[in-house]
Parts: C-alpha cells; structure tokens; sequence
C-alpha cells in the first residue's frame, strides 16, 4: 500500500525524463530531449484539477505554408488537463482538454513512485508513437 498522498503530489514538477522502456532494458526518447512542466492542484470543494505539457526542445522551424512542417510540429509534444485522483499508489487523470483529441474523455492511470523531489509516473498502457506496446512509459519528475 502507498504512502503518497495527495498533498504530496499537489505542486508544480519539471521533467527530468521522458523514455519509453522494454523489458531487455532498451530505452527510447520518443520526443529527444524533452521539456514539461505537470501541475497537481488540489480543491477541498471540488476533484483535484492537472495539467501538463511536454515539448521536444529540438523542432526545425515552422512553416505554416507546409502541411508537412505543421504535423512535424504537432507530433513533437502534447498537453492535456483534466481532474485528478490517487488511489492506491496510482494517480488517475480524467481527461476533459488534450491535445490529441481521442484522449478526452478518458483516463489515464498512471503508477506512482515519489522519493522525496523526484516523481516517477509509470505506465504499461501504449503510447500513440508506438501503438503496439510491449514497454512501460517513464515520465521522471522533479520539483
């Protein structure tokens, strides 16, 4: 049983690492280096709400004449937000508002590892670059 709570969570984070893992140990960067910021807020009235963005920090520049260069520029990161949850060491996220449309309205379930400022959310669930899954998603945090 986790010890996280939701106060524990609550606050800002910075993305240290986002890597997708199999299980002989091979890690891939689906964006390269990457930025993000996550934000948990809590509400004692309400569901909790969050946020997060990640970005790839190298894109080419956009030319807004060229399909090409804009799917180039929307497959290079994505955002979403919505209320938030913890239950048993995985924190829930219900999407309302995202960037890749097929992900609102649903939720996304996430393990929790916290060590004091370093937040490891983890998931087996595929990811929309790879499809056929097979890895576990890591998205490592700091505050």
């Amino acid at each position: 049983m986790s010890t996280t709570t939701p106060e524990a969570l609550s606050g800002l984070w910075r993305l240290v690492r986002f890597a997708y893992r199999w299980p002989d140990g091979k890690e891939v960067s689906p964006l390269g280096h990457a930025v993000g910021q996550l934000i948990y807020l809590l509400d004692r009235e309400r569901p909790g709400r969050m946020s997060v963005q990640i970005m790839a920090t190298e894109r080419p520049p956009l030319d807004l004449d060229s399909d090409a260069s804009q799917a180039l520029h929307f497959r290079s990161g994505f955002a979403y937000s919505g209320n938030w949850s913890l239950e048993e060491g995985r924190v829930h996220h219900d999407v309302d508002i995202a960037s890749l449309a097929f992900w609102e309205g649903t939720r996304l379930t996430r393990d929790v590892t916290l060590k004091s400022d370093r937040l490891i959310l983890s998931t087996d669930e595929p990811s929309p670059h790879i499809p056929q899954g097979g890895y576990v998603t890591l998205l490592e945090w700091t505050r």
